[in-house]
């Protein structure tokens, strides 16, 4: 799944009923919300009851005037309004009928979904970041701790010495520390 990064424009075209983007929306965020309700729901219909009522709130919301303030949260509004249908759903059910004693509930084994997802804007974040950096700052970075080049053979590739290195290195570590509490303050990711 590739990530996609939602601006006020995909919102908008989403408020205006655009069928295509509707139609990407929903192919997007589609698998996602099967995953979290079929860990939550047996059923399938109610899984597919669920998902529906989840992108018919979210799509409910946007187009009321408040609607969503932070476009870029837009993934994090859907997975939280699915919270609110579990829950509803829970309660509703737990009102007419009482739980079966001898329910286990075993969770799947594998990797959590949510959290590969959480990964995923991670990475995204930390490649925005990355991007705003000088080169040098960026490369230094890259070839340390992405690619995990030795500290000679970076300073081979850079020219420098491994002294101003080390300079250089701090440095960079400044710039993106500082550029993830950007970040941090205007998206609340990362």
């Amino acid at each position: 799944m590739q990530y996609e990064a939602f601006t006020c424009e995909y919102v908008q075209r989403l408020i205006d009923g655009e069928r295509e983007t509707e139609q990407q929306f929903v192919s997007y965020f589609s698998e996602l919300l099967r995953i979290k309700l079929r860990r939550a729901l047996r059923d399938d219909q109610a899984v597919e009851d669920a998902r529906q009522e989840t992108f018919l709130r979210v799509l409910h919301v946007l187009k009321r005037k408040q609607g969503l303030t932070n476009p870029e949260k837009l993934g994090a509004f859907v997975n939280g309004v699915c919270s609110n249908v579990l829950i509803e759903y829970y309660r509703s059910v737990s009102r007419h009928s009482p739980p079966p004693e001898q329910c286990v509930d075993v969770p799947e084994a594998g990797p959590d979904p949510e959290a590969g997802y959480v990964n995923e804007e991670r990475k995204w974040a930390v490649r925005q970041i990355l991007e705003q950096l000088p080169a040098r700052d960026r490369q230094i970075l890259r070839l340390l701790f992405l690619e995990e080049k030795e500290k000679d053979e970076v300073c081979r590739i850079c020219g420098v010495k491994r002294d101003y290195l080390r300079v250089l290195l701090h440095r960079a570590k400044n710039r993106f520390r500082e550029g993830a509490s950007k970040s941090h303050a205007a998206t609340g990711t990362f």
